[in-house]
């Protein structure tokens, strides 16, 4: 009988013991919620849940497209552009994005003809191509460039608008994985002029 009173005893100063370091972890979480309230505040990009679906992007700069949030992030920059940058957890080599710029005051040959020349780059020359879902006539230039020591692969196209024109810049990596070339295309594909 003894040996179960010291047992029961024991054991009830075990049940307090661990209750007090229970309610000692508590205010501790407690406190540290209180030190990171007064802290400022970390942005963190949220990605929006998997089946958010995919969304229309109605430009002000006179284009829509539709692009899937939980891959890409819009940048409505307010300055004559928006960028819709590759951005998930996986690691990349080199930037990923699609960039849509307003050039009211020059022609798509215009626009064409400069990016070739400011590429530095001999024999990058503007083709006469197609672009967008409604197969839009445009000017494209295309080359490569070492960055970092990642091979930049960038595409341009100068899309003709009744003021003016669009550039359509794409810049991805030599390498890239092939699902972020494909959300690519799948992007561009929507491209229209409004």
């Amino acid at each position: 009988m003894r040996r179960m009173t010291v047992f029961l005893a024991l054991a009830c100063a075990c049940a307090l013991s661990l209750a007090g370091c229970a309610k000692d972890a508590q205010t501790s979480k407690d406190a540290a919620a209180d030190n990171t309230a007064q802290a400022e505040p970390e942005t963190v990009y949220e990605y929006p849940a998997e089946d958010a679906g995919p969304v229309l992007e109605e430009s002000r700069l006179g284009y829509s497209m539709t692009f899937d949030p939980t891959v890409f992030t819009l940048d409505d920059t307010g300055e004559g552009s928006d960028i819709y940058t590759y951005h998930t957890a996986e690691t990349l080599e080199g930037p990923a994005y699609i960039a849509v710029q307003s050039y009211p005051d020059m022609d798509a040959q215009t626009l064409a003809d400069g990016l070739a020349l400011q590429s530095g780059q001999d024999g990058v020359a503007v083709q006469d191509t197609y672009f967008g879902a409604e197969g839009l006539g445009t000017k494209c230039v295309y080359y490569e460039q070492e960055v970092n020591g990642v091979t930049q692969a960038l595409a341009f196209y100068a899309v003709p608008t009744d003021e003016g024109s669009l550039l359509v810049e794409i810049c991805g990596y030599v390498g890239m994985p092939q699902q972020i070339e494909a959300k690519f295309e799948e992007t561009l594909g929507t491209f229209s002029l409004n």
